[in-house]
């Protein structure tokens, strides 16, 4: 056993959660449920970790290790996620808006439901992550390139693949790929909609 404290973030002098524990990990399990709003767990070793439903918001996780965590349902809005390594972690339904996932490893993890809302997932692995129904990925290229890159090579014409491309080297926004690339773009956004991802078809029709 050894002395745990968890601080917040913003504040070291604001503590949320002390005590003697084996872990920080366990110190999350024997505290289920707690305020973990803005926790500074930098680096911190949670693999396997129950925080389902846990109120992270906010909170700084960078490099934290979360493999094969359960996050379903946890709130991770606005969350400081840069290098975690969340391979196979539950995030099913986990609200992810404004979190920012630069580089985090996503490879395998389910993310079925969640919401990713003005989440940063620039050099975020996706590999093999189950992202169906999830939400908000509208204006995230990385989010983009991942669904395009599991569709087979002929899903595509020509014409698209530059569209494509285009999209994905230069990080163009709306009013380029309309401007661009109209007829092309809706062929592709038409395409990714029949494999379940229709968001960026639906926003496409309604520029003006």
């Amino acid at each position: 056993m050894k002395e745990i404290k968890i601080v917040s973030k913003w504040d070291n002098d604001k503590v949320l959660l002390f005590g003697q524990y084996e872990s920080v990990k366990d110190c999350l399990k024997k505290n289920h449920g707690a305020d973990l709003r803005s926790a500074y767990l930098c680096g911190a070793y949670l693999r396997g970790a129950d925080l389902s439903g846990a109120d992270l918001s906010g909170a700084y996780l960078s490099d934290v290790n979360l493999y094969g965590a359960d996050l379903r349902g946890a709130d991770l809005s606005g969350a400081y996620l840069s290098g975690a390594y969340l391979c196979g972690a539950y995030l099913c339904g986990a609200y992810l808006s404004g979190a920012y996932l630069s580089g985090a490893d996503l490879c395998g993890a389910d993310l079925r439901g969640a919401d990713l809302r003005g989440a940063d997932l620039r050099g975020a692995d996706l590999r093999g992550a189950d992202l169906r129904s999830a939400t908000g990925y509208l204006s995230s290229h990385d989010f983009f390139q991942e669904i395009v890159k599991r569709q087979d090579s002929k899903t595509f014409t020509s014409k698209e693949w530059v569209c494509i491309g285009q999209i994905i080297v230069h990080r163009l926004c709306w009013s380029s790929i309309k401007k661009r690339f109209n007829k092309g773009a809706v062929g592709v956004f038409k395409k990714l909609a029949k494999v379940g991802f229709d968001e960026w078809g639906k926003h496409f029709r309604g520029l003006t």
